[in-house]
């Protein structure tokens, strides 16, 4: 049920059922009486923000795109986001992709509905076959976008992101000091623009550091617990009683990984760990470990990422000067002696 259908069971003009959702007393009883009989005989709910609209009554609200809530490091930015929009009076409309394509692009038409001043975007996809064209439709509206830990190749939106290229390259030289002869590397799909960079920040510092000519072999997985517990298994499974040394490219995955080293672990000499980032619960898990790790500034980039999109909501004119591209870095942490 609709307002149009609403109009013809009452034989009114829309404009008139718009009134009476909009309680004009300027509405005969009689029909108001008749309008607001056929909405509760089927019970029609009016959109709340289509009536603020017709009031003239502007929020100031902004669209939040994120591939995964459930993600540690997501789960964070969004709490970051949502406890700085709530100190500037900002409405978040926080929309959870699962990082697919039909929902990104369903998600942007809604929000560019909605009218929203911004949008702070994460998105699902780096490489894809997918057409983002549905990007271009906001910008021609003039809402500012800032791009979130990935970004999407041909877009030149503001973007906060950390370094995944130099800090997977140290983590990964660090560990080759203890001259491995292999190392797996556990990570999610390539086409993700943060697991590409940490991955080609791990070869390459393989390539150029490697005297001891240590290979590598690279295990895909989908960025969740359960797929690190599945590829961890996959590995542990097949060695015995040899030196591991193993590289998980996200901490989600991680988690994963740790629960099935547990019912491993006693099948093998030593076990070194490479971690993406880690946690308070990681944290817990690596203590009786020899890991090389980094703090990851999730809540700092989000923060960071709010602040260029508040400045640009407030100053419409900064909306063609140069984009910000902004990279942070992170110290390793090393615990392999």
């Amino acid at each position: 049920m609709n307002i149009k259908e609403i109009a013809k069971l009452a034989n009114v003009s829309v404009a008139t059922v718009s009134r009476v959702i909009n309680k004009d007393s300027k509405v005969k009883s009689a029909t108001k009486e008749k309008v607001e009989s056929i909405m509760k005989q089927f019970k029609y709910t009016p959109n709340s923000h289509a009536i603020r609209l017709s009031k003239g009554v502007k929020d100031k609200t902004i669209g939040l795109i994120v591939p995964d809530v459930g993600n540690i490091l997501f789960s964070e930015m969004v709490e970051t986001i949502c406890s700085r929009a709530e100190k500037e009076n900002i409405t978040i409309l926080l929309c959870n992709t699962n990082g697919d394509y039909e929902k990104e692009k369903k998600f942007i038409k809604l929000l560019m509905e909605y009218r929203v001043k911004g949008v702070i975007y994460i998105p699902g996809k780096y490489v894809s076959q997918k057409n983002y064209s549905f990007l271009n439709e906001i910008r021609k509206q003039n809402i500012p976008i800032v791009f979130l830990d990935r970004k999407i190749e041909g877009f030149d939106f503001d973007g906060v992101f950390l370094d995944n290229y130099e800090i997977s390259y140290n983590l990964t030289k660090t560990l080759l000091k203890i001259k491995t002869k292999k190392i797996y590397f556990i990570s999610g799909a390539l086409e993700i623009s943060s697991a590409y960079d940490r991955f080609l920040g791990f070869k390459n510092a393989i390539e150029q550091n490697n005297n001891f000519e240590t290979t590598y072999e690279i295990k895909y997985g989908d960025f969740k617990f359960n797929s690190g517990y599945e590829l961890g298994e996959e590995i542990l499974k097949n060695h015995k009683d040899e030196e591991l040394t193993i590289y998980v490219a996200n901490n989600t995955m991680a988690l994963g990984f740790f629960k099935i080293l547990k019912k491993y672990s006693k099948n093998f000499k030593k076990v070194i760990i490479g971690i993406f980032g880690t946690s308070e619960i990681l944290d817990l898990l690596l203590e009786d470990q020899k890991y090389v790790t980094c703090k990851v500034q999730n809540k700092e980039i989000a923060e960071k990422s709010f602040e260029i999109l508040l400045k640009k909501i407030e100053n419409p004119d900064l909306q063609n000067e140069n984009k910000k591209y902004i990279l942070y870095n992170s110290t390793i942490i090393n615990k392999l002696d």
